[in-house]
């Protein structure tokens, strides 16, 4: 039997923290530009395909939270141990921990384009990534009660960038919703299908759960968690729709972005470059949480020291980075990290729902019997 994850109780925090938790690890850069994936594939019907999104969403909350309560003080390595013995258990960890890494090189180079689209064409990659990932290695050695406040400080730093859309509100058209119920139910479900890379970053609770001190309330929050990620990319897909025409939204990249366009301030011209160095804030809890994951999970299965590893990461991030040159290939790799991080987070939760509810059933049967 695997040990579980001993966690001294100053590292335990408060589970009402789960909420910020699931929620901003679930914002990021493809918040700035989902409306458009969306819109190419259920047209006006998009919103339609996010409900069924949440749907999907907090059904995988709710088996990650079941998996969690069927062993403890286990995370997610530990599980795999316990059910799938050392050497296979391992290998389904480093199948893990390259998803983590793969994301985190997707956020960087999301943002990377981001920036040198809106604020320093020139600037080289290698230059903004080595800036993002200087940051990740400083929070990640504060431990995970420092990242876990970080994420509570960003949720309040940057939700008021919500309030600004009231502006593009007032100019939105309302015919642009007509006729609803237009898109065929396959084009609404791979809407579905597409907005579940968006909203990646739930999986984070298989990793923070042992460091949670009443966990009796984690599938609450959690759950909490994930409807506000909803109802905050529902907002901003009625808007995008009811702001933009069709053939503006399928042309412009990052409608989110391009709503603070009109946004002006007396002694602020271009509220949008604010807006983007604003991203950063948003990307943080993303980057630091993945790192320190995936650095947990590299330490469990090395016996190497986590700073040690973290460093190395970051090199190798760093290096990986300059092999993207061009936006289409930033494309391709991010698609193929969300189709990877969709297998991962949803579908292989689905399976391991199905083996650890199977094995509780004989459990039970064993000890009745």
């Amino acid at each position: 039997m695997n040990t579980p994850t001993k966690v001294k109780k100053q590292f335990l925090v408060q589970a009402f923290l789960i909420f910020f938790v699931v929620h901003t690890n679930q914002t990021g850069v493809g918040i700035a530009g989902v409306e458009r994936i969306l819109f190419f594939e259920a047209k006006q019907d998009a919103w339609i395909s996010l409900i069924f999104s949440y749907i999907g969403m907090a059904l995988t909350i709710a088996a990650m939270c079941y998996i969690l309560r069927s062993f403890k003080d286990k995370d997610l390595y530990d599980i795999h141990v316990s059910l799938f013995g050392k050497l296979f258990g391992n290998m389904m960890n480093i199948l893990y921990i390259t998803y983590l890494l793969a994301g985190l090189l997707a956020i960087i180079l999301g943002y990377t384009e981001i920036v040198q689209a809106w604020i320093f064409p020139d600037m080289k990659t290698w230059v903004i990534s080595s800036f993002l990932l200087f940051l990740t290695i400083y929070g990640v050695f504060g431990g995970v009660r420092t990242i876990v406040g970080v994420s509570f400080i960003t949720f309040f730093l940057a939700i008021w960038l919500l309030l600004l859309i009231y502006e593009p509100i007032r100019f939105m058209d309302w015919t642009n919703f007509l006729p609803v119920m237009e898109a065929s139910p396959k084009e609404i479900m791979k809407g579905a299908y597409k907005s579940s890379f968006t909203v990646l970053g739930l999986e984070i609770l298989f990793f923070i759960y042992p460091f949670i001190w009443n966990k009796e309330k984690v599938h609450f929050y959690a759950q909490a968690g994930v409807l506000f990620t909803f109802l905050q990319i529902l907002l901003l897909m009625i808007v995008s729709i009811g702001y933009y025409s069709g053939e503006q939204l399928e042309k412009t990249i990052w409608a989110t972005l391009s709503m603070f366009k009109i946004i002006q301030f007396p002694n602020l011209e271009c509220f949008e470059f604010f807006a983007v160095s604003m991203w950063l804030v948003i990307i943080l809890p993303n980057i630091l949480f993945m790192m320190w994951a995936a650095s947990r999970g590299l330490k469990k299965i090395t016996k190497m020291k986590q700073r040690k590893i973290v460093v190395g990461c970051a090199a190798v991030l760093i290096g990986l980075t300059s092999i993207f040159n061009r936006r289409v290939e930033n494309n391709e790799y991010i698609d193929a990290v969300g189709l990877y991080g969709f297998s991962i987070v949803f579908v292989y939760t689905a399976i391991l729902f199905s083996i650890v509810f199977i094995r509780n059933r004989v459990l039970a049967r064993r000890r009745t019997g």
